[in-house]
């Protein structure tokens, strides 16, 4: 029988889809292109925020249309199902199963109808044999749920308690995918900053950054979703002084008011952490998260968040309005703004980081600028390479384009110099020094 896994969500729940279609051809499924091939299909779900479940269900309805049309298995899994338990029955009950993210170790069991019972600890997969990769570029989880209690997340309560992944067997693992051609490694969790607090006594992610790099077939290593308050000197010291880890760092602040900060639960010395970062290694590109329209901000809250966007010290900035959780100490806060209002907050900031970052962009064009190539097609006589540079994160930072005579090879790496941009996504000239 052939498998389509559908996957929502962030790039955690990307890796855990990868692992998840690897347990399937390890237990001789098929592994279908789309889901018009596929026997079974399995759902990967998100419900991080009101959109994201919403998502989730659109999918699994459109899947369930299918259904009635062909012979199909439906399956859910992740975060919805956590979140909804066995109710996600009285909205699908035409789905052929499910389970939670403390069990997706069991999913060929849940397919073959060998689950006898469903337990609803909350988790994650970390540990599969085996990967399904598309790209030259891999995710790696290094820890699983968070200790943190922010006023607006659900994530501790889908994920469960921040669970590091020993050393050992991140190396293992990042050994692994470099050998199958991987050049980018990008390590992620809920918080990568806090890696090893459980396991070693400390935050220790200087020290794995140094081990994995010593992999020779890796040529960047990225970090995402840091935390402000873990940012230590001995990591920014990594990234500073290694030439495989990304002269970049995405660190969500949410907001930057005292007064929104202490209502979200979030770390007073936001301020403070990110000008020490800019004092210390002026060079490093930022990228962060922001709330708009959290319950209680008013117009200097707003002001506040929005000066210090334009103070300059992000080139990206992901914002998102916000989105009441049921279950969060956000949810029963008074003074909540209204959907209009939210939005309109969301676009102010959104345009105000637009800004900075063409003035930044305009500061780096000319430059010599490494790129990692991820596609390249013949165009009549030409062809167009699709790319980015150490300071774009696949999916979320844009693209950078150029047109060559000569093909390029997909998951190589050149110089090019960057001579303009449309939106996020940067224009490149080939660097005649290469």
């Amino acid at each position: 029988m052939r498998v389509a896994l559908i996957v929502l969500g962030c790039p955690k729940n990307t890796v855990e889809a990868q692992y998840l279609l690897g347990k399937l051809r390890d237990c001789n499924y098929g592994i279908a292109d789309n889901v018009e091939e596929a026997d079974i299909v399995v759902v990967h779900t998100c419900s991080f925020i009101k959109k994201a479940r919403m998502e989730s269900q659109k999918t699994i309805r459109a899947l369930l249309r299918l259904k009635q049309k062909k012979n199909l298995m439906v399956f859910v899994t992740g975060c919805l199902p956590q979140l909804l338990k066995e109710s996600i029955l009285k909205e699908f009950p035409q789905i052929d199963g499910y389970i939670g993210t403390g069990s997706l170790h069991m999913l060929t069991d849940l397919v073959e109808n060998l689950l006898p019972k469903i337990d609803w600890t909350p988790g994650g997969l970390n540990n599969a044999k085996s990967r399904v990769l598309d790209s030259k570029y891999a995710y790696l989880k290094i820890a699983e749920g968070c200790n943190h209690r922010c006023s607006f997340c659900i994530i501790p309560s889908l994920r469960g308690a921040y669970k590091s992944v020993k050393m050992q067997s991140l190396i293992d693992e990042a050994r692994a995918l470099a050998e199958n051609g991987v050049k980018e490694l990008i390590l992620i969790a809920q918080d990568t900053s806090n890696y090893g607090i459980d396991l070693y006594r400390a935050p220790v992610l200087d020290k794995l950054l140094s081990k994995l790099s010593a992999i020779q077939e890796l040529k960047w290593i990225r970090l995402l979703y840091g935390y402000p308050q873990n940012i230590s000197g001995d990591l920014l010291k990594v990234i500073s002084e290694n030439p495989k880890v990304c002269k970049y760092l995405d660190i969500p602040i949410q907001h930057i008011s005292a007064k929104i900060l202490s209502l979200m639960k979030r770390p007073q010395n936001t301020r403070k952490t990110i000008e020490k970062i800019r004092a210390a290694f002026p060079q490093i590109m930022l990228r962060t998260s922001l709330i708009a329209g959290f319950p209680q901000e008013n117009k200097a809250d707003l002001k506040e968040i929005l000066d210090f966007i334009k103070e300059g010290h992000f080139l990206y900035c992901g914002v998102f309005g916000y989105s009441d959780n049921k279950g969060t100490a956000a949810y029963s806060m008074n003074r909540k703004i209204c959907a209009a209002d939210i939005n309109e907050r969301k676009i102010l900031m959104e345009n105000a980081q637009y800004e900075v970052f063409k003035r930044k962009i305009e500061a780096l064009k000319n430059r010599e600028t490494e790129i990692f190539i991820s596609n390249c097609r013949k165009d009549g006589g030409v062809y167009k390479i699709e790319a980015r540079t150490s300071f774009q994160a696949p999916e979320i930072d844009g693209k950078t384009f150029l047109t060559d005579a000569n093909p390029a090879e997909i998951g190589s790496f050149r110089n090019v110099k960057i001579v303009s941009n449309n939106g996020y996504n940067l224009k490149a000239t080939e660097n005649l020094r290469n």
